[in-house]
C-alpha cells in the first residue's frame, strides 16, 4: 500500500511538471537622457563608475518547472520552490549564499519590530535642533492617460499609456516678481503595454506560486499595522510632504488599470518652475519621445530641482534668484507679459522586455558554477547545509 501511495505521488508530480512550460525573456534598463547626463559624464575622475551607470543593464529571466533564475552580468538569483531556497550567486567574487523560505518568513515577522527600533534609535541619534518653520504648500496630481496610439515594440503590438505623478510646491510668501514661487516635480512614465505573451504568463504563474508558498502561515498583522499609511520610497522622494501617502494610494490605484506586459517604459524625472502664469503642458501628455533630446535646463528650474534632489523640497526658494531669460533656456513669456513655465528633464531611463522564448531552458542555468565558495548572508544568519 505504501509503495502504491509513493507511486501515485510521483505520477502527480510528473504530470504537474509536464504542464509547466519553459519560458524566458530579457529585460534591459538604461539611462537614455536628461540634463544631468552631460555633467555626470564630464566627471573624469568618476569615469569607470559613470560608464557603468550609463551602460545597459540586462537580465535574463528563465523558468523551468518549479525553478526560476534571473541572470545578470555580475550576479544570478535562483529560486527553487521544491527545495524552498533562494540562491544568490556573486560572479565578481565567485561566491554564493543560500537563504531558505523559513529564514525569510522569520525575517518578515521580525521586520516591524526592527523598523520600530531603528526609528527610535534614529530619533535618539538626531541632534535636537529646532526645525525651521515653513509655509510651503504642496499638492499632488496623479493620472493615467490612454493615448490611443499603438505600435510594434520588440515584435509585439503595444498600446501607449502615459502615467504622470506631480507634486506642486508653492511659496505663498514669495514676492510677486519672484519667478520661482512655484515648482512642480514630475515623474512621467510612457508605458507601451501589450497582451501578456505566453512566456510572461509562465513567469507570473511561478511568482504567484512562490508568493503563496513563501508566505504560508506568516502572520502579517503586525506588518500591516506598521506599514499602514506609510511608503518609505515616497517619503524619501517627496520629503514626507502632506498628501504624499494619499497620492501613492491613488498612484497604485491608477497603475492597477494597466493590464498586460509593459514591453517598454520610458520614465522621466524632472519638473517645471513658474511665476504668476503656470503651464503644465510639458508635464502632461506632451513629454518628448525617447529619442528626443531633453529640454535644456535653466538656472531657476534646474537649480531648484537639483536642490530638491539633494535636500528638502524647494530648498532654493529665496536663496537663489533665477537667471535672466536667454535664448538657450526653455522659459517663455506668457501672452499677458507674465512669466510662464520652464521645464527640465533631469533624468530619463528606458526599460524594455524582449527575446520572449518558450524554448527549453538548460538545467545548468539553475546550478552554482563549479569552484564557487559558499558564504553566509549576514541578514539571515547561519545558512542551512
Amino acid at each position: 500500500m505504501k509503495t502504491r501511495n509513493l507511486a501515485a505521488i510521483a505520477i502527480v508530480l510528473m504530470v504537474s511538471r509536464m504542464t509547466l512550460a519553459d519560458a524566458s525573456y530579457q529585460e534591459t534598463t538604461q539611462i537614455t537622457g536628461g540634463s544631468m547626463v552631460a555633467p555626470l559624464k564630464s566627471m573624469g575622475f568618476l569615469s569607470k563608475s559613470v560608464s557603468n551607470m550609463f551602460a545597459p543593464n540586462t537580465t535574463t529571466t528563465m523558468v523551468h518547472g518549479n525553478q526560476k533564475a534571473v541572470v545578470g552580468k555580475d550576479s544570478t538569483e535562483i529560486t527553487d520552490l521544491d527545495r524552498e531556497t533562494i540562491t544568490h550567486i556573486d560572479n565578481l567574487h565567485k561566491t554564493y549564499s543560500v537563504v531558505t523560505f523559513a529564514q525569510m518568513r522569520q525575517a518578515f515577522e521580525n521586520m516591524p519590530k526592527q523598523m520600530e527600533q531603528a526609528q527610535q534609535q534614529a530619533k535618539q541619534d538626531q541632534p535636537q535642533q529646532p526645525q525651521p518653520k515653513t509655509d510651503l504648500k504642496t499638492s499632488f496630481d496623479v493620472s493615467v492617460k490612454n493615448t490611443g496610439v499603438s505600435k510594434d515594440v520588440n515584435g509585439l503590438t503595444a498600446q501607449e499609456q502615459l502615467v504622470t505623478m506631480q507634486m506642486h510646491v508653492t511659496d505663498p510668501n514669495a514676492p510677486p516678481a519672484d519667478a520661482a514661487n512655484t515648482v512642480t516635480y514630475v515623474v512621467t512614465t510612457d508605458a507601451w503595454i501589450a497582451p501578456d505573451p505566453p512566456e510572461v504568463k509562465e513567469v507570473h504563474d511561478f511568482d504567484k506560486r512562490f508568493g503563496e508558498k513563501l508566505m504560508a502561515g506568516v502572520d502579517m498583522s503586525a506588518w500591516r499595522s506598521q506599514m499602514a499609511g506609510q511608503n518609505p520610497a515616497m517619503a524619501q522622494l517627496f520629503g514626507g510632504k502632506p498628501g504624499s501617502q494619499e497620492a501613492m494610494a491613488q498612484m497604485a490605484k491608477e497603475m492597477a488599470k494597466l493590464q498586460g506586459t509593459r514591453v517598454m517604459e520610458v520614465t522621466r524625472m524632472g519638473g517645471t518652475g513658474s511665476g504668476a502664469a503656470t503651464s503644465q503642458d510639458s508635464a502632461q501628455g506632451s513629454a518628448p519621445a525617447a529619442n528626443t533630446p531633453p529640454p535644456s535646463s535653466n538656472t531657476s528650474v534646474g537649480g531648484l530641482l537639483g536642490s530638491a534632489l539633494g535636500g528638502s523640497a524647494l530648498g532654493g526658494f529665496h536663496r537663489k534668484k533665477p537667471a535672466p531669460a536667454d535664448t538657450n533656456n526653455s522659459t517663455t513669456p506668457a501672452a499677458d507679459g507674465s512669466q510662464s513655465a520652464s521645464s527640465a528633464v533631469l533624468m530619463e531611463t528606458t526599460t524594455q522586455k524582449s527575446n520572449f522564448s518558450g524554448s527549453s531552458v538548460p538545467s545548468s542555468a539553475f546550478e552554482v558554477p563549479a569552484g564557487y565558495k559558499k558564504v553566509e548572508t549576514p541578514m539571515y544568519g547561519a545558512q542551512s547545509k
